[in-house]
């Protein structure tokens, strides 16, 4: 019993390239520090093999001197494809500015997201294009450095329109769109690497790539259906945890269950609260990478957590 315990703990860390219903694809990047292409079916793009990297359970986006950029294949059927993921961006010092806002995600080179000058002054913000290098729309809120945010991003492949959604509880919450460019198939989710005007490095987590809007909107890499498990506005942040702090945010009040699991399946934190938001003092873990699951009404969230 308990063999197959752990073995269920280590399967939600694991990289699942198969159709779960309407899912396509999940990938949570639970790899060792070093290049990601050779590792699941990654695949170089362009550039310098070698120099697209993992580190920490992430993938790391570094405008400047590295130059490969990297795809993993998938079959996207007819109509609407979704993606996202977390990302967070580093702390550059400044806010960021200048022209040169080079796109670093993309689906087949459609609907290209960027990091664009924020509008209100703070840090950055978020671009969309649906063929375009240059954002044909910008997110109206000011984004945080080395905050983590959730994108969620929709190409129709009859028109070409590309939407973009920050942090969303459902598809009717605010988003942004680019232009309609036409019918095409995507095959491709990409991430790039170039010069910008401030060279930022972006760092990318558990991507999803699905048919519909609630396929993707949590990251879970069951085989459970994210329709009716997916935890609606389930957030975490910041992670990884320097700080000794995890705060845990949801849409409802209701009672979660919260568990930390390193990855041999041992139990290391249990916590029981309700409300919106929580902050849960994580101090007492060794640094390392654990598992997180929360419970919330019959529902349950599972996400990698680094903490150091």
């Amino acid at each position: 019993m308990k063999k197959n315990y752990i073995l269920t703990i280590l399967m939600t860390i694991c990289i699942t390239v198969a159709s779960f219903g309407q899912v396509i694809l999940a990938e949570g990047f639970s790899y060792a520090d070093g290049s990601l292409v050779g590792n699941g079916d990654w695949a170089k793009e362009s550039g310098a093999e070698g120099d697209f990297l993992i580190s920490s359970g992430k993938a790391v986006v570094q405008h400047g001197s590295p130059s490969e950029d990297v795809k993993i294949a998938f079959d996207s059927g007819t109509g609407d494809i979704y993606a996202s993921f977390d990302f967070s961006v580093d702390d550059l010092g400044e806010v960021f500015s200048g022209a040169d806002k080079e796109y670093f995600a993309h689906l087949d080179f459609k609907a290209r997201i960027d990091i664009v000058p924020a509008p209100n002054g703070g840090d950055y913000t978020v671009g969309i294009s649906s063929t375009s290098s240059t954002a044909e729309a910008t997110w109206a809120n000011d984004l945080t450095f080395g905050q983590t945010y959730r994108a969620v991003i929709k190409f129709d492949q009859l028109t070409g329109e590309a939407k973009l959604w920050i942090n969303p509880n459902s598809s009717s919450d605010s988003s942004i769109s680019g232009s309609e460019s036409g019918a095409a198939t995507i095959e491709n989710f990409d991430l790039r690497q170039s010069d910008s005007s401030k060279n930022e490095t972006v760092r990318v987590d558990d991507l999803m790539i699905g048919k519909t809007f609630n396929d993707v909107l949590v990251f879970q890499s069951s085989t459970a259906s994210l329709k009716n498990n997916a935890i609606i506005g389930f957030a975490t942040y910041p992670n990884p945890v320097s700080d000794g702090v995890l705060n845990i945010s949801s849409a409802s009040t209701s009672v979660k269950n919260l568990t930390i699991f390193n990855l041999l399946g041992k139990q290391v934190l249990s916590s029981r609260f309700s409300g919106v938001n929580k902050n849960i003092d994580v101090s007492s873990i060794n640094a390392g990478m654990y598992i997180l699951k929360v419970t919330e009404e019959g529902k349950t969230a599972t996400k990698k957590l680094i903490i150091r």
